[in-house]
């Protein structure tokens, strides 16, 4: 089958990384960031570089990732099940996700559209929600500013106790599907009121 045009479209997903092998190449400030939320997400993760910031060699220092301080090289890829490439080098960029593409591994390619098949996203956590925001590269600072315009109008935590409680409720009722948003809809503009 061959290759299909790109689209302007992405499929968006949310991947539990938890206990799986993750490569990032690159530790410097922006690697440094991607680093700690993979960590937070549980992934195993792989640092190659030939340079760390304090931040990184920390986590390695403390058992928290692998860092391996030296030039990346393709076998790298090889177990991965996901790749950051988030160096200063266009070539290593290029590199680290044609070889990641190779093995049908999915790859970001920090500040570097063209080369990645994944993109990160500006990000809302709320105890169990998740919105990410995307711009598929084109404008990252752009949505950050509607991640900040979301996370002020996005309602209190104790929301998601009392949607939790109805969504129990529903299920113990045996409430449709297609008659359970109405009433959460009516149930917090109560609450708001």
């Amino acid at each position: 089958m061959p290759d299909a045009p790109p689209s302007p479209y992405l499929l968006p997903l949310f991947l539990r990384l938890a206990g799986k092998e993750v490569l990032v190449v690159g530790a410097g400030t922006v690697a440094e960031r991607k680093i700690q939320d993979l960590v937070d997400s549980g992934a195993r993760v792989r640092v190659v570089a030939r340079e760390a910031t304090s931040a990184v060699a920390k986590l390695a220092a403390d058992g928290r990732i692998a860092l391996s301080l030296r030039a990346f090289e393709e076998a790298d890829v090889d177990g991965a099940w996901f790749v950051v490439a988030a160096t200063a080098d266009p070539d290593v960029q290029a590199r680290a996700c044609a070889r990641a593409d190779r093995a049908r591994v999915f790859a970001l390619a920090v500040d570097d559209p063209p080369n990645g098949t994944a993109y990160s996203a500006s990000v809302i956590r709320r105890g169990p929600l998740t919105i990410a925001i995307s711009s598929t590269g084109e404008a990252p600072a752009l949505a950050r500013l509607l991640r900040e315009v979301l996370e002020q109008a996005l309602p209190a935590d104790d929301w998601v106790e009392a949607a939790r409680a109805l969504r129990e409720k529903w299920k113990a009722e045996g409430t449709p599907m297609t008659s359970r948003f109405a009433e959460l809809v009516r149930a917090f503009k109560t609450r708001a009121g």
